[in-house]
């Protein structure tokens, strides 16, 4: 339930406020729910992906064993047979030649929803399609060099994130937890050809206005090897888009943070940057229409395996990926149990102020219902992480000769259960000329 009516401001001393940034201890629930995901089961579905020999976005719709037909049907197919509580759909779309696009397609992205207490969504994506491009257009990404006809086995792009969107729709739909968040399992197509099946999923969440808190997306999860020879099995790269107080770069905190508490196997290196330098992924699609979305990628990126026929499972390493998929799994589960982030902004901006004497932080936000105390954290403004925080039962908080203009200021709203919320940070709009 929402908090009672506020009490009035709580003054702080900065003396008192150092201490840790979370109270979230480990929840056996969410323990029991990443122990059962399987590296087995993650090496077969990537295995039975790769054994479609290419799933383009323009090839066979027909044959029940090869292209992006038999492909989505079976994706389909193992979405039902996760569990009954999933509510489980194709998102259909006729998209027009434009770009790689050369004739008219039916795109289906496929899509799992496991119900929560409320309609909030936290979605994990992968994307199902494949492509082979000219040698030369590897990285520039200009053109596919066959349409239909050459094999695009795709094991680790992105074979692996959709693997794992698979396995964490079984292990959530089966875990029993009730939780208050909606969650989306989904498995995009057209990623290849210019993001095409996300871009229209998020403009359609954006014009009905749905209320998406995360989305975390998985392209290229699963190779432990790059292409120079260097190895690197113990850490994922999470990238998010800027500025440094956006809701993205929160979230990709939080996925750190949440890491290390249940997957402390699994570094999870922070990249400031929406995706790789000059590249984009589903995630992007969701950015653009303002929505918060990060990027899961493999420490040691392997380009000479992309969008080539060497795209096989050799390159995909089941345990590395199977570690990347608690991770998902924990943030998830960790966000899913947690209220809303608070509201931190009014009609006119960020409900922030100098209070009375001009020189005291002070800080309103609107109640999250089911939140029964409230962590609000500061830092220094060149700092990027947060260096205080104190739990209040209050929805405002005052710092007594505490400068707005040297510290950035957040909240996050605790549950019954201890689990916390994203950070809303008190920012202002970029300045316009």
């Amino acid at each position: 339930m929402p908090l009672a009516r506020p009490i009035g401001l709580l003054f702080l001393s900065v003396s008192l406020l150092v201490g840790p940034l979370s109270s979230q201890q480990v929840d056996p629930r969410i323990t029991a729910l990443i122990d059962s995901i399987s590296p087995d089961r993650l090496a077969a579905t990537v295995r039975s992906l790769e054994e479609f020999e290419t799933r383009n976005t323009l090839s066979d719709t027909v044959s029940a064993t090869r292209g992006i037909g038999a492909a989505r049907r079976w994706i389909h197919q193992q979405f039902r047979q996760a569990g009954p509580r999933l509510q489980v759909s194709f998102d259909n779309y006729t998209v027009p030649p434009a770009g790689r696009i050369t004739r008219e397609v039916e795109l289906r992205n496929v899509m799992a929803v496991l119900p929560g207490r409320s309609p909030r969504r936290i979605y994990v994506s992968g994307h199902y399609d494949t492509v082979v491009l000219r040698r030369a257009d590897r990285l520039t990404d200009r053109r596919p060099d066959v349409v239909d006809n050459q094999p695009a086995p795709g094991a680790n792009d992105d074979g692996s994130g959709t693997a794992l969107v698979i396995e964490l729709a079984r292990v959530f739909a089966q875990s029993g937890i009730e939780f208050d968040a909606t969650l989306v399992f989904i498995a995009f197509a057209g990623e290849e050809q210019g993001l095409v099946g996300a871009r229209h999923h998020a403009t359609k969440a954006a014009g009905e206005k749905w209320v998406i808190d995360a989305v975390l997306n998985n392209d290229i999860v699963g190779g432990v090897t790059a292409g120079n020879g260097r190895t690197d099995s113990r850490a994922v790269r999470v990238f998010s888009e800027g500025p440094e107080d956006s809701p993205s770069r929160q979230l990709a905190r939080y996925i750190r943070d949440v890491a290390a508490r249940y997957v402390p196997s699994q570094t999870v290196r922070l990249v400031a940057r929406h995706d790789r330098f000059g590249r984009g992924g589903d995630h992007t699609a969701f950015n653009q229409q303002g929505f918060t979305g990060v990027r899961f990628s493999e420490a040691a990126e392997n380009y000479s395996r992309q969008h080539t026929v060497e795209d096989t499972f050799a390159g995909v390493d089941p345990a590395y990926l199977a570690r990347n998929a608690r991770v998902n799994a924990a943030a998830m589960a960790s966000l899913a149990l947690a209220p809303a982030a608070p509201v931190v902004r009014g009609e006119r901006g960020p409900t922030i102020s100098r209070g009375r004497s001009g020189y005291d932080a002070t800080l309103r936000w609107r109640p999250s219902q089911g939140t029964t105390a409230y962590r609000v954290v500061w830092r220094e403004a060149w700092t990027p992480e947060w260096q205080f925080s104190r739990i209040v039962s209050d929805t405002t908080a005052a710092m007594p000769d505490v400068s707005i203009d040297d510290y950035v200021f957040g909240v996050a709203a605790i549950g019954p259960g201890g689990h916390e919320s994203l950070v809303a940070a008190y920012v202002l709009p970029p300045r316009r000329p």
